[in-house]
């Protein structure tokens, strides 16, 4: 779609073009961001100074496909300055738990609000670059290939950091008796 945008010529966007990025990518560096900060506001100015940026620098996008990785990687840049220069620290506390709302007998809710709070703990107590793999893959649902060109690293290790991410929390989610062992390999199915 970004090839529609400028052409094989690579040349600055004009005021339509900028605002069509603006409109697809907004949200994407806005949720990026907020996972990082946690703080709406900071997510906010991230995403904005994010889009700003890739509509300025545009031309030094290389392959047009990957311009969801780049706005990301740009909207992470700018929530970690942001927060570096507030001197903040911010905590994945904010995020919202994964919920089906088509339950609504009262003891689902409650035995579902406790397994949530458990996962979360569970993925809290993993290592920070766990943590945002994790979270990249099964909040952001992106693709392992979209991680691996966003957090710069190879696919197998984000292929291994899901995995061993998903066994620590099945691991804890069994010792809090959440869930039942019954795959010996332990992993979650």
């Amino acid at each position: 779609m970004l090839k529609n945008l400028f052409g094989k010529k690579r040349k600055a966007l004009d005021k339509k073009q900028s605002k069509l990025l603006f409109l697809l990518y907004f949200k994407t560096a806005y949720r990026t961001s907020y996972f990082y900060c946690g703080n709406k506001y900071i997510a906010e100015e991230a995403a904005q100074e994010a889009i700003l940026k890739a509509i300025q620098n545009i031309e030094q996008l290389i392959d047009p496909d990957k311009i969801e990785s780049w706005i990301k990687r740009i909207a992470v840049n700018n929530t970690i300055d942001i927060m570096r220069k507030h001197e903040k620290l911010v905590s994945l506390d904010n995020l919202l738990p994964i919920s089906d709302p088509a339950e609504n007998s009262p003891e689902y809710i409650i035995d579902s609000q406790e397994t949530v709070d458990a996962i979360s703990r569970a993925i809290d107590s993993l290592n920070p670059a766990m943590k945002q793999v994790i979270h990249l893959r099964y909040y952001e649902e992106m693709k392992m290939k979209d991680i691996s060109l966003l957090l710069n690293k190879p696919e197998g290790t984000i292929k291994s950091m899901i995995h061993r991410g998903k066994m620590i929390i099945k691991k804890k989610l069994v010792e809090e008796g959440h869930l039942e062992s019954t795959d010996s390999k332990g992993g979650i199915k």
